[in-house]
């Protein structure tokens, strides 16, 4: 009793209602700063505003005529929920059918502006018809944040989850207490202040300011990690980036078991010529071929392999191999894959491919003094005529791979047959 003295509830509603457009007003201001999550942010402020107006309507239930005052502010917590349903689903990236939930608003509202008596019947049906739609589009909300990929990566969706989980309950219970008589009712429809309104009233005010920092909590978790993807991936090819390569490889090879055979393999590898499909069939078609060549290395090596893009026309792959000779016939096979494996330009095949040079972990072996090793014999293939694997002092491919492009354009001389 004493806090029902101490808070008043209309005063509740009212500070509820403030609260919310502030909240309303900050996802707004914020949107410009979440490019990819502003439409989410649209509808999130949409929501808080419309359930802070909500809470404005029955602040004010006294001045305000009975027949708009409860309809109104009922229609527009279902709006609220309906614009908070598809702020989740855009935020999250799950997809959503808005129609059918427009068709329901539009039978919700008048439905609620029929129950406009001043009495305690019309008020219980109130009671039930919006907090069964309430519900329903809440469950909505938090079904689209359990069913998204982010749910395991950001803790901040998680807790999205749960304060929409944590409202609709409270709603539900709400609604049982008002028909199991735990919340007593005047024949007017209104109900006396009571130790149940007072912390059913807070629990609710909470609600728009809480998810607001959750919202804004989830754009930029998601900011950041988009940021940490962009850095660790190679825009064009979507090959690991150089930058993020460093660390990869360090932990990979701090992973191999000691005292087996199983080893890392290190291939350091290199177009042919890049510099001659730039300048002859232009940049647009070179970024095809280096498209098209991580394409051939993911298909080509194992799916537990390190893939990167090195830089320019360099690419690097780190994998689990058993020995040296699993390594060559690995870097090997990806050669000769990418010289059956032309481009086209105008409809005539571009013939590329590859030097590599292969070099195995071995204990205290760091990752830095393998890229160099790897380099090494990835200018020796290039200098020993090009298209050629080299492992320690032993090259391949010269032989049989001058005959395999026979037929297809040499990239450096369209005239002349054979490999580069």
């Amino acid at each position: 009793m004493f806090a029902a003295e101490l808070f008043d509830i209309p005063t509740v509603y009212l500070m509820t209602g403030f609260s919310s457009a502030v909240a309303a007003g900050i996802l707004l201001w914020l949107r410009k700063d979440h490019r990819d999550s502003g439409p989410a942010l649209h509808y999130f402020a949409a929501a808080v505003l419309a359930m802070g107006s909500g809470f404005t309507t029955f602040a004010y239930r006294e001045t305000i005529p009975a027949m708009l005052g409860p309809p109104v502010g009922y229609a527009l917590y279902g709006l609220a929920t309906i614009m908070l349903w598809l702020g989740s689903a855009q935020m999250l990236g799950r997809p959503v059918r808005a129609k059918p939930a427009w068709a329901a608003f539009a039978v919700y509202v008048p439905c609620m502006l029929l129950l406009n008596s001043a009495t305690a019947q019309h008020a219980q049906l109130r009671i039930a018809l919006g907090s069964g739609f309430i519900v329903f589009f809440l469950a909505l909300a938090a079904r689209e944040a359990h069913r998204s990929p982010w749910r395991d990566l950001l803790r901040s969706v998680r807790l999205m989850r749960a304060l929409t989980l944590a409202i609709l309950v409270v709603t539900a219970c709400r609604m049982l207490m008002f028909a199991f008589e735990g919340i007593p009712m005047h024949p007017d429809g209104s109900a006396p202040p009571g130790a149940a309104r007072l912390m059913f009233a807070l629990i609710f005010g909470a609600f728009p300011f809480a998810m607001t920092v959750a919202v804004l909590s989830v754009a930029n978790s998601q900011l950041s990690t988009r940021l940490r993807q962009q850095a660790a991936t190679d825009d064009l090819t979507g090959l690991v980036s150089r930058r993020s390569l460093h660390d990869r490889a360090q932990a990979m090879l701090a992973s191999t078991p000691r005292g087996t055979a199983a080893c890392i393999a290190l291939l350091m590898i290199d177009l042919d010529d890049f510099k001659t499909i730039n300048d002859r069939y232009g940049h647009v078609f070179g970024d095809r071929v280096l498209c098209h060549v991580a394409g051939v290395l993911r298909a080509s090596l194992r799916p537990d392999s390190l893939i990167a893009r090195y830089g320019g026309d360099e690419f690097c792959a780190l994998v689990p191999v058993q020995s040296e000779a699993a390594a060559f016939a690995i870097a090997e096979r990806l050669r000769s894959t990418m010289q059956d494996s032309p481009c086209t330009a105008d409809g005539a095949p571009i013939a590329v491919t590859l030097s590599i040079g292969v070099t195995l972990h071995r204990s205290g072996a760091n990752l830095r003094q393998l890229l160099e090793e790897a380099d090494r014999r990835t200018y020796r293939a290039k200098s020993q005529g090009r298209n050629r694997v080299v492992v320690d002092d032993t090259a391949a491919s010269g032989g049989e791979s001058r005959g395999a492009s026979e037929g297809r354009q040499r990239i450096g001389d369209p005239g002349t047959r054979g490999t580069t």
